[in-house]
């Protein structure tokens, strides 16, 4: 690893969370729902669970694991960094063997997690601290962890954490981040950033790195992390701190049209950052209409440089044309090499393979080394000993400086931020005995409504049930990566040159089936609307599920704000846990009766 242009490794997070803790130990340093953390507080149980964790073997290239979605998830992270252990964030709506592999894979020594949570984690893990016990870490000592307490020195070439995204193989795949990757990224942040220094909003599943950024920034610099649910901003749900405004927000683009129908006096009032997908200059100006004042970073970055990698900041008076913005230009300490299929550089107007080197480099993959060695290669434009991390996207450098986002040279697709290998879809629709041959592609067939479709040949004698198939898919793929609609073919589409055509792939709807039992009410032929509307399914029948027919979980959100817009009072978890329109239909019935 190269050292940053700085010529100094940047200091540890864990320090200088200590220091600001010396700062203002009395502001508030983490809000979820009714509970709330001084920075003295935190740093308190924190430390108490840190020196648990040393005393059970915790330590420098110590694997921790964290399975839980309650208000110890930030607690269990920071006592993870103190202890010197690095943590492996686990989240808890992927299907039980994906998370099993995700731990036999990575071997953490010890598991994290509450005595709900635990049960959504295969019993086959690590040994379980219960942070919710009392005797978690009572009796453990609330001072500082430091090397003389830790099972060896805590250095910045240490694992900070490991985060698991796609592989082209049917199985994740672990990214080692160090600290001093970590550190780098951070040291930009808070310099660029001043909204990370008020009220931070951290919404997103700790498995996604998203979370960085509005995790530790604030916490660097005095801020207040908030942790909650976007849509329940504003609303009682997000409890007493959820009414105030926060000043910074990071989502994907995805995410920014529920930002937009949250009531203005919940709606961020400083920084907007966008990341993990393209930004349409459309969708900041209709943010725009609606803050006038914001302030919007497209931000650009594979997990394997450090959550984020270039930006470009739009000011709030910036014109933006339409379409896909730039991802503007690499952070202080990384450098950025477009290269051809022979290594050399492209000149501006070309497009080439992004090539990204620097001070934020993953080390690695976990256990890897093939992978590491045929990703992460030796530079030839850098300082000897550096290295470059082929991205597998195609750029185009402008004239100015800048760089255009020009797709994907291998079969890798971005759905609502989460990247995915479409080879891994493809290998677990081939492990089902009905599917002969399969392809997983990404549609937008509705104006800026990203599809993932799945097209099965059966296999002989045999049919392919496609509501039976997205079911058995979730058994071991995220939601994000179980096909909203499946359609079955007598053959696969082939170019010339016998390779996959993807435009003579006919449109899911042509061959999807009748929705079923009509609505019977107003009511239902409402939310029959609703649910066609934000799963692209043109027919929905009463007893259809939302997620089944292809719904998403920021669908559900959409669609919650736009049934609270026309009258019908819903709750997210109103859709979570009554999936259909009749069911659905009767949460509305009750609480019409209440209200009466």
């Amino acid at each position: 690893m190269a050292p940053s242009r700085a010529g100094h490794e940047p200091a540890l997070f864990t320090d200088l969370f200590a220091e600001q803790v010396r700062r203002t130990p009395d502001a508030t340093a983490v809000v979820w729902g009714e509970h709330r953390r001084t920075y003295a507080e935190l740093d308190a149980e924190a430390n108490r669970l840190a020196h648990r964790l040393v005393s059970l073997g915790a330590g420098p290239e110590r694997l921790v694991a964290i399975g839980t979605r309650s208000a110890h998830l930030v607690v269990a992270a920071l006592a993870t960094l103190k202890a010197g252990a690095a943590y492996l964030p686990l989240d808890l709506s992927h299907p039980p063997q994906r998370l099993e592999h995700m731990l036999t894979d990575a071997r953490p020594m010890l598991l994290l997690t509450t005595a709900d949570d635990q049960h959504s984690v295969p019993a086959s893990g690590p040994p379980r601290v219960l942070l919710d016990r009392p005797d978690a870490y009572a009796g453990q000592p609330a001072t500082d962890v430091t090397d003389a307490d830790r099972l060896a020195p805590l250095r910045p070439a240490n694992t900070a954490y490991v985060i698991y995204t796609s592989g082209s193989t049917g199985n994740p795949k672990g990214v080692v981040i160090e600290h001093r990757q970590l550190g780098t990224y951070l040291r930009h942040v808070v310099r660029a950033y001043p909204g990370v220094r008020g009220r931070a909003l951290l919404h997103s599943s700790f498995a996604f790195d998203l979370t960085v950024t509005a995790f530790y920034a604030p916490l660097m610099t005095g801020g207040c992390v908030h942790v909650g649910a976007l849509e329940e901003m504003g609303t009682p749900a997000a409890g007493p701190a959820g009414q105030q405004r926060p000043t910074f927000v990071k989502v994907t683009p995805s995410h920014i049209p529920l930002l937009t129908a949250l009531p203005a006096e919940a709606s961020p009032t400083g920084e907007l950052m966008a990341g993990g997908e393209l930004l349409l200059g459309e969708t900041v100006d209709a943010w725009r209409r609606r803050h006038p004042g914001a302030r919007v970073i497209n931000e650009y970055g594979p997990t394997e440089t450090t959550v984020g990698c270039s930006t470009v900041v739009i000011e709030p008076d910036q014109p933006v044309p339409p379409g896909p913005l730039p991802i503007g230009q690499p952070m202080p300490d990384v450098r950025f090499h477009v290269l051809d299929g022979d290594l050399r550089p492209v000149a501006p107007g070309e497009i080439g393979e992004l090539h990204i080197a620097g001070a934020q480099l993953a080390r690695g993959y976990l256990g890897r080394p093939g992978l590491t060695a045929e990703r992460f290669l030796p530079d030839p434009y850098g300082p000897p000993g550096s290295r470059m991390y082929r991205s597998g996207d195609r750029v185009r450098p402008t004239e100015d400086g800048e760089y255009e986002f020009c797709g994907r040279v291998d079969n890798q697709a971005k759905i609502r931020g989460y990247r995915i290998e479409l080879g891994e879809i493809e290998a677990a629709l081939l492990r089902r005995p009905e599917v002969r041959h399969a392809a997983a592609v990404i549609r937008t067939d509705a104006p800026e409504v990203k599809q993932l479709v799945a097209y099965v040949v059966p296999a002989a004698d045999t049919r392919v049930d496609p509501q039976q198939l997205r079911k058995d898919l979730a058994e071991t793929l995220p939601d994000y990566m179980v096909p909203s609609a499946v359609v079955s073919l007598a053959a696969l589409p082939l170019t010339v040159n016998g390779k996959l055509d993807p435009a003579a792939l006919p449109a899911p709807e042509a061959a999807a089936t009748p929705g079923g039992r009509a609505p019977a009410d107003e009511l239902q032929a409402l939310l029959c609307e609703l649910f066609a509307t934000y799963t692209a399914v043109s027919s929905m029948g009463v007893d259809d599920d939302f997620f089944v027919r292809g719904g998403t979980s920021l669908g559900a959100a959409q669609l919650v704000n736009e049934a609270r817009r026309r009258g019908l009072t819903l709750s997210l978890r109103d859709v979570l846990e009554n999936r259909t329109v009749a069911r659905l239909a009767e949460v509305c019935a009750d609480t019409d009766r209440e209200d009466e």
